[in-house]
C-alpha cells in the first residue's frame, strides 16, 4: 500500500472502523472525506502518517474533544455542516498557523456549540485560554472562506492576523464586519453579492 500512488484518489468514509484505518497509515492519499465525527476520530490516530494529504474534508457534530495531529502537506481543510464547541474551532486554527505554508481554510454552514454543551465544567475557561492565543498567531498565510457563517464564529477571528477573507453571503458579511476593522493584516476581501461600498456601509453602521 504505501508504495501506490493514491495522490489522486479521495477516500470518502462513513462509519468507518479502527481496522479500516488501519489500513491506511503511511499511504499517499490525496484527498479525505470523513463524514461523521467518529470517523474523524478514528482517524485522527493515522492521520500525521498520510505524508500527501492536501485536502481535509469534515462532517458532523463534535460533542467531545478530539485532537487531530495534522499532516504538514494540507493544503485545504473544509468544514461541511459541522457543529463544534468553541474550543475545538480555535484548536483547529492553532494547529494549522503552525503549518509554514499556504494552507486554505473553508467553512460551510459552521455551527458553535453554546457553553453548556462542550465538555467539562471548565470549558469556558479553556475557550478563553485558546481565545487570548489566538492574536499572536501567525494566519497570513490561512485564507478563510465562509459560507453561512454566524457572529459567533466571526468572533473567534477577532484580532487575528488573517490576510485574505472570502465571503460568500450577505449575511456573513454582516457578521464578519463586526470584527473587519481589527483584522490589522487583512490584504484581500472578496465579497460574494457585495460592492466594496456595501461593505464598508456596514463596517462604519457596526
Amino acid at each position: 500500500m504505501m508504495s501506490f500512488d493514491m495522490s489522486n484518489m479521495t477516500i470518502f468514509v462513513k462509519n468507518g472502523s479502527v481496522e479500516l484505518f488501519e489500513i491506511l497509515p503511511d499511504t499517499n492519499i490525496g484527498t479525505l472525506n470523513l463524514l461523521t465525527a467518529d470517523c474523524v476520530s478514528l482517524a485522527s490516530k493515522i492521520m500525521y502518517t498520510l505524508k500527501k494529504l492536501k485536502k481535509l474534508i469534515l462532517w458532523g457534530t463534535y460533542s467531545e474533544r478530539c485532537t487531530v495531529q495534522l499532516p504538514k502537506t494540507l493544503e485545504c481543510i473544509s468544514l461541511q455542516k459541522v457543529e463544534c464547541s468553541a474550543d475545538r474551532l480555535c484548536s483547529l486554527l492553532i494547529a494549522l498557523s503552525s503549518l509554514d505554508h499556504f494552507v486554505r481554510c473553508h467553512y460551510l454552514d459552521v455551527v458553535l456549540q453554546p457553553w453548556e454543551y462542550s465538555s467539562g465544567g471548565d470549558s469556558q475557561t479553556h475557550v478563553s485560554d485558546l481565545r487570548s492565543e489566538m492574536p499572536s498567531l501567525d494566519m497570513t498565510h490561512m485564507p478563510i472562506d465562509v459560507e453561512n457563517g454566524s457572529v459567533e464564529l466571526f468572533e473567534i477571528l477577532r484580532d487575528t492576523s488573517i490576510g485574505i477573507l472570502v465571503l460568500r453571503t450577505e449575511d456573513c458579511a454582516s457578521s464578519a464586519s463586526r470584527i473587519m476593522c481589527t483584522l490589522k493584516k487583512l490584504t484581500k476581501l472578496f465579497c460574494g453579492g457585495l460592492t466594496v461600498s456595501d461593505v464598508l456601509y456596514s463596517c462604519l453602521r457596526h
